[in-house]
């Protein structure tokens, strides 16, 4: 067999694989007459754009010989940065500190904190002066730390996205009129339009940014009120004193609920698994390409840098809870998820299902005995009910059972409720071994729905619990969705 591209060397260096993304088109690939393509930074072994800068800024810092095993890394961030730079220097067991806004994500702050990184939370609202900022906290905990140094993006190095511009302009043949960054510091913009300029100085860089933002509207370093956006990696109440954006064409502001609609909407169309940050970049080079006046035959070509996973928003851009009660999903997305929630399923309940009655055991029968019965049924768990009252105790798992028998732990005699999940308490001060939930033929299926996110199958009782009616599955909820021809 002889592969059609060859697969990265081995290495014992992560930092080795950074970079050499993927590029695809996006959206149908056309908008306007204006090729859409997207840059996968976020394919990245820690999932962002930022491996490159920490993989410049170490490397750098490690030929002057300025780090060293027992140097603490402070970085004020947003979060990328300093998971990047913890994922750059874990082999060396460096101590990361990371200075993060009080905005970033429980998801982030989670792997931080997996990765041993030390957090500490400044107020997102402060200004660059302020004594509280991020970026304050971080020189002066420096000062107070021995051998410890502050990675701050806003003075990085000018070539460190060199290597990002040749991949975009290699993988695109020079064919290339737009291309569109998220900025936060605007170090990452400013450093890649001088790159893309230096080679093809027509093309033209568009900074994105939220709304209410300052780059956009910026003029002699001014302040403007922040209001609290809700994209992480994205946007500033200060523009940087280095930063230079002669070399940026123009500026797109991007809303909450853009940003997030369209992220998920790569998710859902595109399989593109990208975070609320990308998709303000995606919508911002949309919204550019179906403006675009068209004068010839040319085919225009923008590429968006989509800079972040989002996987680093699993409670937040990932969860339809969250964005509905942020209303932070466009109207067509709200549908969407209000259909799959509810809507699909028109009002009906548990006993629209048809179950067929249930197959019960009791308490007392044998393990071998209940293996029997679910393989004579092809069931894979049976409801366990009490031989006198003829109540729900508990259920029974075919898995659970061969797993016991397999290590030994079970004999083929033991009775059922030796290894029955027990939704009564035991003994006096033993927990119960799982959680009951009450589902009963009145039950709708939009919360039967819910109630498989977490479990595998259902126990369906009276509301009294003294009867068991039947045993429901994600299988019965799919099939009566096939019934009704909406599935």
């Amino acid at each position: 067999m002889t592969l059609e591209h060859q697969p990265p060397k081995i290495t014992s260096n992560l930092a080795d694989n950074v970079g050499l993304t993927p590029m695809v088109k996006v959206m149908g690939g056309h908008s306007n007459n204006v090729e859409v393509l997207a840059k996968l930074e976020y394919t990245n072994f820690t999932g962002s754009i930022k491996e490159r800068t920490a993989k410049f800024i170490i490397e750098d810092l490690k030929a002057k010989n300025k780090l060293s095993p027992k140097t603490t890394i402070i970085i004020p961030t947003s979060g990328n940065l300093a998971i990047s730079v913890a994922g750059m220097v874990a082999k060396d067991r460096n101590k990361v500190i990371a200075v993060v806004p009080e905005r970033t994500s429980t998801d982030k702050i989670h792997l931080l904190k997996a990765m041993g990184v030390e957090i500490i939370r400044a107020p997102t609202e402060a200004r660059r002066e302020a004594a509280e900022n991020m970026y304050s906290t971080a020189y002066k905990l420096s000062e107070q730390l021995q051998n410890s140094i502050v990675i701050d993006e806003t003075n990085i190095p000018s070539a460190v996205y060199d290597d990002l511009a040749e991949e975009i302009l290699q993988q695109s043949v020079l064919q290339l009129d737009y291309v569109f960054v998220g900025v936060e510091t605007g170090s990452t913009i400013s450093r890649l339009a001088k790159a893309l300029k230096a080679e093809k100085p027509e093309i033209k860089v568009y900074g994105v940014e939220p709304v209410d933002s300052v780059f956009a509207r910026n003029e002699g370093n001014q302040h403007y009120k922040r209001r609290e956006w809700k994209i992480e990696d994205l946007g500033s109440n200060f523009v940087p004193k280095n930063f230079d954006g002669s070399l940026i064409d123009g500026w797109i502001q991007v809303s909450d609920k853009d940003a997030y609609s369209t992220a998920r909407r790569l998710l859902r169309e595109e399989g593109i698994t990208c975070g609320p940050s990308s998709g303000a970049v995606v919508w911002a080079t949309l919204n550019h390409a179906s403006n675009v006046q068209q004068h010839t035959t040319h085919t225009f070509r923008s590429v968006a840098i989509l800079n972040d996973t989002m996987r680093n928003y699993m409670s937040t851009l990932l969860s339809d809870e969250w964005l509905l009660e942020n209303d932070l999903v466009d109207e067509m997305t709200t549908k969407q998820l209000e259909y799959l929630s509810s809507e699909r399923y028109r009002a009906a309940s548990v006993e629209d299902l048809q179950l067929p009655a249930a197959v019960t055991i009791s308490p007392s029968a044998t393990v071998s005995h209940a293996l029997n019965l679910m393989m004579e049924r092809e069931y894979s768990q049976l409801p366990v009910i009490h031989s006198s009252n003829k109540k729900l105790v508990g259920y029974i798992s075919e898995s659970t059972l061969e797993a016991h028998l397999s290590d030994g732990s079970a004999q083929p005699e033991d009775p059922v409720s030796k290894w029955m999940f027990n939704f009564l308490k035991r003994n006096k001060g033993e927990k119960s071994t799982a959680k009951y939930e009450m589902i009963t033929p009145d039950t709708s299926l939009a919360d039967l729905a819910k109630f498989f996110e977490k479990n595998s199958f259902a126990v369906v009782t009276d509301a009294d619990r003294k009867w068991c009616l039947g045993v429901a599955t994600k299988y019965d909820l799919i099939s009566f969705l096939n019934r009704r021809n909406v599935f």
